[in-house]
């Protein structure tokens, strides 16, 4: 800070006083521009209605800090300096009062812009008694005596101002801009036939350079970097006050969102541009990772142009893949299938529109490898006479078809129900695709295929895990000799979903001392095939042999049966099958 020298016995000159001044006011000009950088800064000027309201604003007392020439005009004897520029503080200590009048067309409203400067101004004009050297006693009345008035303090002070915007039909009215040296701080909108102006017609300007509160609070309340997000659904939008005029790395800032995102977002600040806003993995984000009214965290990374999320209250986080024990995973590599239980089962004694579905723990998800939840202590009842959660997904259950039984959740309330789908011409899929879903239920899983009876009920049959066991089910008998692998449709005893089949394989020859044999395979080819065979049979004995074969290719499989004599009748039947 520089200071005025004075020697004792100096005869004092008004240029020791007047350097004095600007010396002040250059070092607090710089200590401020130290704590509020050198764009322009207001605090306080908050626009209100009169009391009682009319169609009047009134601008709050409050201070305008922006860069001004030390000196555009001489002050007193000291010339005027413009080479230098230094963060001027200009101060408001009364209301002011703006008029802002309605427009006179129906139908039309009008934007009227409140914008501020600062200003120099000189004040308090008098005239000062001057030394007059050819009578000592007798001063002069101004200089030289002429009577002039003079300023006696040069000011720094704000320059409030209303600017009216050009009225036009409601919605479509926009605001002025600023005139050169003025910052907007406040928009006031004004309807034709309105005759007060309320809080509700008062709005900050965007980008107003006002500070949320004095300079202290608002970094204790981390006012200056958090804002309300404007956007919609993943296009976020902030603006904050003062305005952020440039991203810069390592960057954070908050924000309440309005709405949650449902897929890769972005985010723009103050008018800046729409940038990628990204998860901790940096990767786009998938959705559900913003909630509206959560609180979001950000941080600008200048090397890959994004925002990070690092986090948002209620909403999910994303994590790179975890390497390390003690790292936290990413859904895809928790442990769990979809559909796999423990101690699953299920009983039908008697057909029935009923059953109930019992698991110690089941894993259901959102979709195939997305969110996963391990639900325990599983016990749900299905009805297919009802319709919904715990009964059909739409429509009445097929006759002599199959319906397919998911486990549906809800995460955001736990709810657990059953839901039924007719599943006798379609291979349903693990997680349910269909467009009946119960709202709320996000995650389910494949529990059951079930067959259903003439009367659209579920047949008598029992399942533990994915074994389903049904009551035996003739899908063969023909004398018909086949030496080669034949196709056999398994339509009338197991659903599209089925995977594995177990079942007998039969021959009843009416010649003794013949041998017959059978093969069942899992494709043409004789992939996984089963073979069964006797030989010196007693005429009218049936030879019997147990099989369980995979299914690849829907409701088939193939087989082969021949005899070396007589007439042999060769039977499958089906008793159980997994999906």
């Amino acid at each position: 800070m520089d200071r005025q020298i004075v020697y004792p016995g100096q005869i004092p000159l008004e240029t020791d006083l007047l350097n004095t001044n600007k010396y002040a006011m250059i070092a607090l000009a710089k200590m401020t521009a130290a704590m509020l950088g050198t764009a322009t800064v207001v605090n306080g000027l908050g626009c209100v209605p009169t009391g009682p309201a009319s169609l009047q604003v009134v601008v709050n007392p409050g201070e305008i800090y922006g860069l001004a020439n030390i000196d555009a005009t001489a002050y007193s004897s000291l010339p005027a300096d413009t080479t230098h520029s230094i963060l001027k503080q200009g101060i408001s200590l009364d209301p002011v009062t703006l008029s802002c009048p309605a427009p006179a067309t129906a139908g039309q409203s009008v934007n009227y812009l409140i914008q501020a400067a600062y200003q120099d101004s000189d004040t308090g004009l008098i005239t000062l008694p001057y030394y007059n050297a050819s009578n000592p006693t007798q001063a002069w009345s101004g200089p030289g005596g002429s009577g002039a008035q003079q300023a006696t303090a040069r000011k720094g002070v704000v320059s409030i101002q209303v600017k009216a915007g050009v009225a036009a039909t409601t919605s479509t009215q926009t605001t002025p801009a600023p005139d050169a040296g003025y910052s907007g701080l406040w928009v006031v909108t004004v309807a034709n036939g309105q005759t007060t102006i309320t809080s509700a017609s008062i709005a900050q300007a965007p980008n107003a350079p006002i500070l949320p509160a004095d300079l202290l609070h608002a970094i204790q309340q981390n006012a200056l970097t958090t804002a309300v997000d404007t956007g919609t659904a993943n296009a976020y939008a902030v603006s904050y006050s003062p305005p952020i005029t440039a991203l810069t790395d390592g960057m954070v800032l908050w924000f309440k969102a309005k709405t949650a995102n449902n897929s890769a977002s972005t985010l723009n600040v103050n008018g800046l541009g729409a940038q990628p806003m990204v998860g901790g993995a940096h990767s786009a984000l998938q959705g559900g990772e913003i909630v509206a009214g959560g609180k979001a965290q950000v941080v600008w990374r200048a090397d890959i142009s994004s925002f990070v999320l690092l986090e948002c209250t209620g909403g999910a986080l994303q994590v790179a893949p975890a390497t390390q024990p003690q790292h936290a995973v990413q859904l895809t590599q928790a442990s769990g299938i979809v559909g796999s239980a423990r101690n699953a089962q299920m009983l039908v004694a008697a057909a029935s529109s009923t059953a109930t579905f019992t698991a110690d723990e089941l894993i259901v998800e959102s979709a195939l490898g997305g969110a996963r939840y391990c639900l325990a202590g599983v016990n749900q009842t299905i009805n297919l006479a009802t319709t919904g959660a715990g009964g059909m997904d739409g429509g009445t259950p097929p006759a002599n078809g199959y319906v397919g039984i998911y486990e549906i959740y809800n995460p955001t309330t736990n709810s657990r129900a059953l839901l039924g789908r007719d599943a006798t011409s379609v291979l349903l899929p693990d997680v349910y695709g269909g467009a009946n879903m119960p709202a709320g239920y996000t995650a389910s899983a494949l529990v059951a295929v079930w067959p259903t009876d003439g009367a659209g009920k579920l047949v008598s049959a029992s399942m533990i895990g994915r074994r389903v066991l049904i009551p035996t089910t003739g899908v063969l008998s023909s004398s018909a000799q086949q030496a080669s692998l034949t196709p056999l449709s398994l339509a009338g005893a197991v659903p599209k979903n089925a995977r594995h089949v177990r079942g007998w394989l039969s021959a009843l020859c009416n010649t003794v001392g013949t041998a017959q044999n059978m093969s069942l395979s899992s494709a043409a080819s004789a992939l996984g095939s089963a073979y069964f065979g006797a030989a010196a049979s007693l005429a009218g004995v049936s030879t019997i042999g147990m099989v369980e074969i995979d299914i690849v290719v829907p409701q088939t499989v193939y087989y082969t049966a021949q005899t070396t004599g007589g007439i042999a009748t060769f039977s499958i039947s089906v008793m159980a099958y997994d999906f």
